[in-house]
């Protein structure tokens, strides 16, 4: 079982991550804003507003997730995950903790909500299993490809 480490995420993390970001994550970030991995790493970073972290196995970056402040005075965050392959090696021990992390990334607000590509079949299992509700897919995004909106109300 490989050491997982939880730590604040960096710019330095992006550009780390970028060229090893997973494919259906590069498709995603992709159809969803017209922009690179590192252009959605840095920017999803800087937007999250010290509410990002990275995750890493045995001192390998595999991950970096956060929540991004849509709306303070409506209490609504978007939260959001971008990571390796090296993720699904990984995967049990960063299950482990991961319900944990979105409750913590919950706590200030009442909702969380974004979109997930419906191609991202293993991203679609893992939110549904963290507790979020799923919407049909729907066209979204520049191309008007399905993604599905996703979101998870505070208790």
């Amino acid at each position: 079982m490989a050491d997982v480490t939880i730590r604040p995420a960096t710019l330095e993390d992006a550009a780390d991550l970028a060229d090893r970001l997973r494919a259906a994550d590069r498709a995603e970030v992709w159809a969803s804003h017209r922009v690179t991995p590192i252009q959605a790493l840095e920017t999803s970073v800087r937007l999250s507003c010290g509410d990002a972290w990275a995750g890493l196995a045995d001192g390998v970056l595999v991950c970096l997730w956060g929540v991004v402040p849509l709306s303070l005075v409506s209490r609504i965050g978007s939260p959001w995950l971008l990571a390796s392959d090296d993720l699904e090696r990984h995967q049990v021990p960063f299950l482990r903790r991961c319900r944990g992390m979105v409750d913590q990334m919950q706590a200030p607000y009442r909702l969380l909500t974004n979109h997930v590509d419906a191609r991202n079949r293993l991203s679609i299992r893992w939110l549904r299993w963290l507790g979020f509700e799923i919407d049909p897919a729907a066209p979204w995004g520049p191309d008007g490809l399905p993604f599905h909106r996703f979101e998870r109300r505070a208790p």
